[in-house]
C-alpha cells in the first residue's frame, strides 16, 4: 500500500511539474498569434461630492456581516450596584443602532455604552440588540447578579 502511495504522489508530481503551463515546466507562447491584449482600463473616478468607496473598503463590497458582543463591569456586586454596559461591534454597514434592554422593569437604553444601576437584589439577563443601515442586526446578552 505505501509504494502505490508513494508512486502515486511522484506520478502526480511529475505531472505537475512538466505539464506547460502549469508551473515548473517550459512554457512557450503560441506560435503564429501577433495580437497582444491592452492592459485592463481603471475603474472611472467617482463624480465629485460622492463618496469614493463603502464601509466594506472598495465601491460595490457588501459590508461584513454585523456581529456585536455584550459587556459588563462589574457583573455581580451588592444592591445598589452600578454597571457600566459596553457593546463590542464588527462589520455591519453604519450607522448602527443599539437596544439594551436591562431586565429589571426600567426603561431600555438606545446608548452603545450605557451605565444601569440596579436597586434590588437578583439575577438579571442585560440583552443586546445591534441594527445596522442594512437592515442585518446581532444580539448577545450578560448575565448581572445583584446581592
Amino acid at each position: 500500500m505505501k509504494g502505490t502511495l508513494a508512486c502515486s504522489a511522484l506520478l502526480v508530481t511529475l505531472v505537475v511539474l512538466c505539464a506547460p503551463g502549469c508551473g515548473g515546466g517550459p512554457s512557450e507562447a503560441p506560435k503564429g498569434t501577433t495580437a497582444t491584449t491592452a492592459p485592463a482600463a481603471p475603474p472611472p473616478a467617482p463624480a465629485a461630492g460622492t463618496p469614493s468607496s463603502t464601509a466594506a473598503g472598495q465601491a460595490g463590497e457588501e459590508a461584513a456581516p454585523l456581529l456585536a458582543w455584550a459587556d459588563a463591569e462589574p457583573e455581580d456586586g451588592k444592591a445598589p450596584l452600578e454597571v457600566q454596559f459596553k457593546a463590542d461591534t464588527e462589520g455591519g454597514k453604519p450607522p448602527l443602532k443599539y437596544k439594551w434592554t436591562f431586565g429589571d422593569g426600567t426603561p431600555d437604553s438606545e446608548d452603545a455604552n450605557p451605565k444601569h444601576t440596579f436597586d434590588k437584589a437578583g439575577k438579571y439577563r442585560a440583552d443586546l440588540t445591534v441594527n445596522d443601515a442594512a437592515g442585518d442586526s446581532d444580539t448577545d446578552y450578560v448575565e448581572i447578579e445583584v446581592e
